[in-house]
């Protein structure tokens, strides 16, 4: 159910990257690659004075798998998209930890 949510970076950078992203996530995290989805998002940032350069920003939705596992996988986006971003621009990586008490799939909870 691993859910990724990605913004600042250009479509077509993500695309060339993401089968091997989620090759490497699944197995981080020992799910199956089929459980896996990232959603692009089209995005201008603002700042004072109008339009700012856009950063990689990553939401990661997912059933906690602890901090060992959350610092491999920020890692594993740092290897892969460092190389298309500017020098000394951040890449963020943030994990939103659903419970499954909350989580429905087509009307019945999980």
């Amino acid at each position: 159910m691993p859910h990724i949510r990605v913004r600042g970076i250009a479509f077509d950078e993500l695309e060339s990257v993401s089968d091997i992203l989620i090759e490497n996530l699944a197995e981080v995290t020992d799910t199956p690659n089929s459980h896996f989805t990232l959603e692009y998002q089209s995005t201008t940032y603002l700042a004072v004075g109008g339009a700012s350069p856009a950063y990689p920003f990553f939401d990661f939705l997912w059933f906690d798998r602890g901090d060992e596992i959350k610092q491999k996988v920020a890692l594993i986006f740092e290897e892969l998209f460092r190389p298309l971003v500017d020098r000394g621009q951040d890449i963020t990586v943030l994990f939103h930890d659903l419970q499954g008490k909350d989580y429905y799939e087509n009307g019945e909870h999980f």
